[in-house]
C-alpha cells in the first residue's frame, strides 16, 4: 500500500488507485486501511478460525453501488466484488474475484477447468453488457491461457494487454493472477507482475490507465 500510495511502483504519485483483494480477512485486513481517506467494499465468501475471508475493493475514488456476485458454487461457496467508480468523467466498474481452486473429490481437483469456465461465464452474465470495467483476481487457472475462464474473460475484456511467458504470479510457474481491461476509446493500458510478493505466495498484478500515452499523469491504476 505505502509502495503505490507514494509512487515507488509508477512514475509518480498516482492521483487514484485501486487495491482489489482476495482472500481479505474482513476487519484484520480493512482495519489497516481506516482513516485513510479510502472507499472499501467487502464481499464475504466463507468463514475460518481467524474471522471471514472475502473479496474487497479499497479505493481512493468514491465506490458507487458496490455489491456482491454470487457465482456458481463448485466446491466452495464463491462470490464476487463489483463497484462502480468515476475516472475523468468516465464511469466504469471494478470487479474483485477469486474462482475455485479445484473441484470436488469426485471430479478432477485443480484440473477441472471447466468449474471455474462456469464461473467466469456466471461472473461475465452479471456484469453490464455495454459497460466499460476492469476485471483482478486469482483465477486459478493451473493449466495457461487454454482454460475456459482465460478465455472467456479476454473475450469479455478486449483491451487486456499481452502476457508473456515470464508473466508468472504463483510459485515462479503458475500465471493464476490477472487483470482484465475493457476500457473506452482514448484510453490506454499497461500492466505488469511485480517481483515483491509482499508477504504473500503470490505476485500482485500492477495495472495502469492512460489517457494519452504521452501524459506521465495517470487517472487510475487499478492493483
Amino acid at each position: 500500500m505505502r509502495d503505490l500510495s507514494s509512487g515507488a511502483l509508477t512514475s509518480g504519485v498516482p492521483p487514484a488507485y485501486a487495491l482489489l483483494l482476495q482472500e481479505a480477512l474482513e476487519g484484520s485486513t480493512l482495519d489497516r486501511l481506516a482513516g485513510r481517506n479510502l472507499s472499501t467494499f467487502f464481499a464475504p465468501v466463507r468463514e475460518v478460525k481467524r474471522g471471514t475471508l472475502g473479496n474487497a475493493i479499497v479505493s481512493t475514488l468514491p465506490l458507487e453501488d458496490p455489491r456482491a456476485i454470487a457465482l456458481p458454487r463448485e466446491r466452495q461457496r464463491r462470490t464476487a466484488a463489483i463497484a462502480s467508480v468515476r475516472v475523468s468523467g468516465e464511469a466504469m466498474f471494478i470487479v474483485s474475484v477469486h474462482l475455485e481452486n479445484r473441484g470436488a473429490w469426485w471430479q478432477f481437483g485443480p484440473l477441472d477447468e471447466a468449474a471455474r469456465g462456469r464461473q467466469a461465464q456466471a461472473l461475465v452474465d452479471a456484469l453490464p453488457a455495454s459497460a466499460h470495467g476492469i476485471v483482478g483476481g486469482d483465477l486459478n487457472t493451473w493449466l495457461g491461457p487454454a482454460e475456459p475462464a482465460w478465455r472467456t474473460l479476454l473475450a469479455r475484456f478486449p483491451d487486456t494487454p499481452a502476457r508473456t511467458r515470464f508473466d508468472t504470479t504463483f510459485r515462479d510457474r503458475s500465471v493464476l493472477d490477472h487483470l482484465f481491461f475493457d476500457v473506452a476509446d482514448g484510453w490506454t493500458v499497461t500492466r505488469e507482475v511485480l517481483s515483491d510478493a509482499y508477504g504473500s505466495d503470490h505476485r500482485p498484478v500492477l495495472g495502469q490507465l492512460f489517457l494519452d500515452p504521452t501524459r506521465a499523469d495517470t487517472p487510475f491504476r487499478p492493483d
